[in-house]
């Protein structure tokens, strides 16, 4: 009975170790020992990165972004980033309750007391991101020249504006390069 027991543990025990840890990125190999054969982690075996990521639908995300140098990004994004803030100038002039600020790849945006959006550069991951106080955080990629979260497929540009619509109960155009 105890044998039979120690039988079906390792049967159903084992896959799912092995897939536990083929999951985190370890490779296996089967060897012979003294005791009989025994999976045991490959000596040589290294942890890998994985180099691909999937959005949340499942699409790679590499075959959705815009590959462009580190210079090209930092380029990109401060005219983007001028742009916005000039735009967004130009609506404070009309609406007194806002104002922007731009410095180092940072922007600050108070729409109202306790209503402050901050978009930044993410120079490592080469990425714009969002803190609004209505829709929370986002991430925005260059896709097609526009910067877009993967998350729902929405430019920052629009949000901005919807979110300024709502706000200040009036249509905003903002007139940014992308």
């Amino acid at each position: 009975m105890l044998q039979r027991l120690l039988t079906v543990s390792r049967q159903i025990v084992r896959p799912l170790l092995v897939r536990l840890l083929t999951v985190k990125g370890c490779v296996f190999k089967k060897e012979c020992t003294s005791q009989g054969r025994q999976c045991l982690l490959d000596k040589s075996a290294r942890f890998q990165k994985r180099h691909h990521a999937i959005s949340t639908d499942g699409r790679k995300i590499e075959d959705l972004i815009d590959h462009i140098s580190d210079s090209q990004y930092c380029q990109i994004a401060d005219n983007y980033l001028e742009d916005l803030s000039d735009s967004l100038e130009e609506l404070g002039e009309s609406y007194p309750q806002i104002d922007v600020e731009l410095t180092q790849g940072v922007m600050s945006l108070t729409v109202a007391p306790g209503k402050t959006y901050v978009i930044n550069k993410q120079p490592p991951n080469k990425q714009i991101w969002l803190s609004s106080p209505i829709s929370g955080p986002k991430r925005y990629d260059l896709i097609g020249g526009k910067w877009i979260t993967l998350r729902d497929n929405t430019a920052l540009t629009d949000l901005l504006r919807e979110e300024l619509n709502d706000e200040l109960e009036c249509e905003v155009e903002l007139s940014v390069s992308n």
